[in-house]
């Protein structure tokens, strides 16, 4: 072995002890009392490094470089977009960093890269906090594992092949390559046959055909760079098991009806699926055009090929730890019901709740879910505005049954069910303050059933509404008109709920208890001023008063009394509709340096106190802020998807009230600015009718020199422990952002802020 070679080999030994020696500790999780996922320690320089910086440096390397105009170009947009959108990723919240899981992920590619001499490329791995079950390269050596793809393996030989396949992609430099072949899809796309007149979303799906190529050569050459590890090929071509059946549960069990029923309380037959769909039946009806990869049977038959014709026999499941492999798959699948909670699929949840609550029938957080889950689905079911996808046709295997449930389940039902439920946990665990919230919450939506817990019981079944007479049907069509939208409801909710005993015995087993009663009868009192003031809006009177307000509003702005905020990320992008990259990647970066400064400077003068959360201003021992941004970004995620329902507590409540207690806050302040230069139109018109009548000349060619602008500003207020919200601005100008503009604007989004509320 060369001196060199050698030098290598133990740099690469000390490495690899190094990081086992270093994470052993903080690898130690609790299942029995999980608590999800954070990021610690230093935050990485690549995190916090500015994207126009890392965006020189690759345009300096390809100085070096000589090669055509044209290709140098699209080399620099390239590196423009790349570094900008992984940045993104970078400082979204989704990657974790310091986490024990990216710790035994980089030690696994450690191991593969001491057994390859020929990767020169420098790699960084993250976990990334998704349910896709997916892993990907840049072009710069970040590789990022899913957590949906990590809590489906089987041993660490999988893993440490995926590595393989995609240190391929960062060696063999195919995120560029995709890129350029995009491009020249795009210049070609009128001289293609396979396009003829094809829409925008099949030109994306022939486009993503040239990633097969790359595929296929990413599973050879990354299966070459695996052979040389002692890892075994023993579950080698499983790997391909995992991405065919990359949609279904990382397990299956069935899904049993006591699971929500006990004692006297049973689920209505009609929302119980006796038989659930085979698996493969519906996925491979729909999947033959939507693959976007090459066959995933082919790929499977290619590498069982090529294994048949290697000489490798022998090696082991596990190289660095299978004890490792297991708590960091049980950590990403303990991770998933959580995810899917922010993505509302309350089903998923569930079912991944049920598979874990298996081997931890106790679990705090995994019935916490579960009771998330439930009550997120009843807050839908109840607001009339929504119209929930059903989706369990499309499901396959036991988790059919719960999607058949959240499906087919009445308001009213799902109602009972997810109160039942929550006040079960909340008996357990009593100081658990998102459960009583939670509770609390249900208890009031149960008003618009029920009034009286007298209701509760078998013998208040109500019998179904008889039929109309055919005349009185006709009477009922010609005074359609007249009935308000609140009557119909009405209506269709008694012909269409199924009248069954299952919600009215729901309670048996605590209802005559003090507390129940007490929080049921404060749920009917908030249901009932609540209804009573929205029957006072509804009014003449309160029809009148609104307008009031709203003149109001409209001659002095909003007047929320609040001296202090959070500003969280605040938000810049410059667009160039001139151009064919619109997005203008360098100058939003610093555009958004130069709008936080702007916020701070303008929040003095309006004497407001606020403290910024942002990001790109993060130094890296500022882990815990950035942690903060996530879960703040997370709740802001979600109360967008909730806007039209009535207060709803957040998946991680308790989170994010720890975070504005953090802070001394109650409200949070998210705010943008987008800033557009468009094309110009008519100036060529323009200045032919100069040419034609000469006086309009000057008039037309200032016209026509004169840049069009166009600037949207938006600014909204979250009371995040109340979960409402009020938009202070949402302007749209024919202006450029000067800083003019934007500094009066925020003043007066300030003033509205902190100006005391009118007394009434």
């Amino acid at each position: 072995m060369t001196q060199p070679a050698f030098t290598i080999f133990i740099m690469k030994t000390i490495f690899i002890l190094a990081l086992m020696l270093g994470f052993t500790s903080v690898f130690a999780q609790n299942f029995d009392n999980y608590t999800p996922l954070t990021c610690s320690g230093k935050i990485p320089d690549e995190f916090t490094t500015p994207s126009t910086k890392k965006y020189k440096s690759e345009i300096k390397k390809l100085e070096k470089n000589k090669i055509k105009k044209r290709e140098r170009r699209e080399r620099e947009q390239f590196a423009l977009e790349s570094s900008f959108v992984i940045d993104d990723l970078l400082q979204s919240g989704l990657v974790l960093f310091g986490d024990p899981i990216s710790a035994y992920l980089n030690e696994v590619a450690a191991r593969v890269v001491a057994a390859d001499p020929s990767f020169k490329k420098k790699v960084s791995i993250y976990a990334l906090r998704s349910t896709a079950v997916n892993a990907f390269a840049t072009d710069r050596g970040t590789i990022f594992v899913t957590l949906g793809l990590l809590a489906q393996l089987e041993n660490e030989a999988q893993l440490a092949y995926i590595l393989s396949h995609e240190m391929t992609h960062v060696q063999e430099g195919h995120a560029l390559n995709l890129f350029l072949e995009a491009k020249e899809i795009r210049r070609n796309a009128d001289k293609v046959a396979v396009y003829g007149k094809s829409k925008f979303d099949e030109k994306l799906l022939s486009k993503n055909r040239y990633s097969k190529q790359l595929e296929s050569e990413a599973d050879n050459k990354g299966l070459e760079r695996f052979l040389r590890t002692g890892y075994t090929t023993d579950d080698l071509a499983s790997v391909f098991d995992v991405l065919e059946y990359a949609y279904l549960p990382f397990d299956e069990i069935v899904f049993e009806r006591n699971f929500f029923e006990s004692g006297t309380y049973h689920l209505p037959d009609d929302y119980w699926l006796k038989d659930v769909a085979a698996i493969g039946s519906y996925r491979q009806q729909q999947d033959s055009l939507k693959s976007t990869h090459p066959d995933v049977s082919k790929r499977r038959e290619e590498m069982v090929s090529r294994l048949k014709q290697s000489a490798k026999s022998g090696g082991t499941k596990f190289l660095v730890s299978e004890e490792r492999f297991n708590q960091a798959r049980k950590m990403a699948r303990f991770e998933l019901p959580d995810m899917f909670l922010h993505k509302s699929l309350t089903a998923e949840a569930i079912y991944i709740a049920h598979l874990l609550l298996q081997e931890y029938p106790d679990n705090a957080y995994l019935q916490k879910c579960v009771a998330k889950a439930l009550y997120l689905q009843a807050k839908y079911k109840n607001d009339r505005d929504y119209t929930l996808r059903s989706s369990w046709a499309e499901t396959e295997g036991e988790s059919q049954r719960v999607q058949f449930i959240m499906d087919t389940i009445s308001a009213r039902e799902n109602t009972v069910l997810g109160l039942r439920y929550a006040w079960q946990q909340h008996l357990r665990h009593p100081d658990d303050k998102e459960l009583t919230a939670m509770t609390k919450d249900l208890f009031v939506e149960l008003g618009q059933y029920s009034a009286s817990l007298s209701d509760f019981s078998e013998n208040a079944v109500t019998a179904a509404p008889a039929e109309q007479p055919e005349k009185e049907e006709k009477e009922v069509k010609k005074t359609e008109k007249k009935r308000s939208k609140y009557d119909k409801i009405k209506e269709t909710r008694k012909k269409t709920e199924t009248e069954t005993n299952g919600w009215r015995t729901a309670f048996e087993d605590f209802k005559h208890s003090d507390d129940f009663k007490t929080a049921f009868d404060e749920g009917q009192k908030i249901y009932a001023k609540n209804k009573q003031h929205a029957d006072y809006l509804a009014s003449k009177k309160g029809v009148a008063e609104t307008r009031k307000r709203l003149r109001d509003i409209s001659k002095h702005g909003y007047r929320l009394g609040v001296n202090k905020v959070l500003v969280v990320n605040p938000f810049y992008l410059k667009l160039d509709a001139r151009k064919e990259n619109a997005i203008q990647y360098i100058q939003s970066e610093s555009g958004q340096v130069r709008l936080s400064d702007i916020i701070g400077d303008v929040a003095k003068k309006a004497e407001l106190k606020i403290t910024q959360l942002d990001v790109a201003a993060l130094n890296e021992g500022q882990a815990d802020k950035f942690n903060d941004i996530r879960v703040l970004n997370e709740w802001f995620s979600e109360q967008l998807a909730y806007d039209k329902l009535p207060v709803t507590q957040g998946v991680n409540q308790a989170q994010v009230n720890a975070v504005a207690d953090k802070y001394g806050v109650d409200h949070v302040l998210y705010t943008g600015v987008i800033s557009l230069r468009e094309k110009k139109k008519g100036a060529i018109f323009s200045f032919a009718l100069g040419v034609l009548y000469p006086p309009l000349l000057p008039l037309a060619i200032y016209s026509a020199a004169r840049p069009d602008y166009d600037m949207l500003y938006y600014a909204v207020v979250f009371n995040v422990k109340e979960g409402t919200f009020q938009t202070i601005k949402y302007d749209y100008f024919n202006l450029r952002d000067s800083d003019t503009l934007l500094k009066s604007h925020y003043y007066d989004t300030f003033l509205q802020i902190k100006a005391k509320p009118a007394k009434r």
